[in-house]
């Protein structure tokens, strides 16, 4: 029987909310959005995101600032209040550091543009 559990809690909860930060669900409708460019052919695709309070979220005012990728695969980081994570950059590049700053509950628009066969985050608003 707890193998059992074990097994289900592995298969029913990679999706779930609650066992991530902040900026690795910003990077999870990064990640979302660029499966959509790709499967309808866009050019460009913008999202807003506004990020939840808990768990692991941010309280109040916050700031999302997405670092320059770099010249390695894998640089670069994307920082939401005090979470930060690098899974956004198996999906996108990141051409310069973008940063924006909103109050509680406010959203932020993210814009994604295809460069060649990359797909980049090009604005924060």
């Amino acid at each position: 029987m707890r193998a059992f559990i074990c097994l289900l809690l592995l298969v029913v909860t990679p999706g779930c909310d609650f066992l991530t930060d902040a900026a690795t669900r910003a990077a999870y409708e990064i990640e979302a959005a660029t499966h959509e460019m790709r499967r309808q052919g866009l050019a460009s695709y913008e999202f807003t995101h506004v990020p939840k309070a808990s768990p692991d979220g941010v309280y109040g005012p916050w700031e999302l600032l997405i670092q320059e990728s770099g010249k390695q695969p894998g640089q670069g980081a994307l920082c939401l209040g005090r979470y930060a994570t690098g899974y956004h950059n198996r999906f996108v590049r990141v051409p310069r550091t973008l940063r924006v700053a909103k109050q509680a509950g406010e959203g932020c628009v993210i814009v994604l543009r295809r460069n060649g066969e990359a797909i980049e985050v090009v604005e924060l608003r």
